[in-house]
């Protein structure tokens, strides 16, 4: 992977302004002439802002949705404009709010050139990855969710629910021709699984998981109680 113009990033955004232009420039130092695909959720007032950090930036596109429709639906729209670009064989997923840090891009991409894998995940459980500047209690959660994913899932990775991943075209590819069907953050574990037992390679790397430094978490106890319902019927379907 010698040219970043082959690598499009997939950042889904909601009410994430400020933390979207420090994104932004780090992108820029640490993968430049990578193309940014940029699916934007929040209120036409927060979309203007956001419009106006791209400005002149030819190498930005922004999915202005207007209104919150989930992770899921996010990523998979991204996707779809990455691919369209033929030259693009890569593609980066991570969150909006500086939780994945940029400077991190190497690790993936150091995976990917030792074998050809589907799917690289960005690991805060893997030997070497860490959590900071984040409560104890959400930590636990976390572990205790990604614990019951793993053994119901039976996938041999650490973190289920990472947004910070490498995607390689025909893994990308396969997610958009088969449609995802939950919405929300799960949407990262669903999508594992389907690559997984479609006989696609993944793999993980360690990385630094950093708590937003502006805005709110987005996901709530309402949203993570679905989840785990659709996880649960997730594999009793598939059997």
């Amino acid at each position: 992977m010698k040219n970043n113009k082959n690598i499009s990033i997939v950042i889904p955004s909601y009410n994430e302004v400020e933390n979207l232009s420090i994104l932004i420039k780090k992108i820029d130092r640490y993968l430049p002439n990578s193309r940014l695909i940029i699916v934007d959720d929040s209120s036409i007032s927060e979309n203007k802002k956001s419009k106006e950090i791209i400005k002149n930036k030819k190498n930005i596109t922004l999915i202005s949705r207007l209104k919150k429709m989930g992770r899921g639906s996010a990523v998979l729209e991204g996707f779809k404009i990455a691919l369209k670009n033929k030259n693009t064989q890569y593609i980066f997923e991570m969150d909006s709010d500086l939780a994945h840090d940029p400077k991190e891009f190497k690790r993936f991409i150091n995976e990917i050139n030792v074998y050809p894998y589907d799917l690289v995940i960005g690991s805060r459980y893997k030997s070497g990855g860490k959590i900071v500047n984040i409560s104890p209690n959400r930590t636990i959660m976390s572990r205790l969710i990604n614990y019951f994913l793993y053994f119901w899932l039976n996938i041999k990775i650490s973190d289920y629910t990472s947004g910070f991943r490498l995607y390689s075209r025909n893994g990308a590819g396969f997610i958009i021709k088969n449609k995802i069907e939950s919405k929300g953050f799960i949407a990262l574990s669903e999508i594992a699984y389907m690559l997984y037992k479609n006989g696609y390679s993944i793999s993980e790397v360690p990385i630094t998981w950093n708590f937003r430094r502006y805005g709110k978490s987005n996901v709530n106890l309402k949203e993570l109680f679905s989840s785990l319902i659709f996880v649960i019927r997730l594999r009793i379907k598939s059997r």
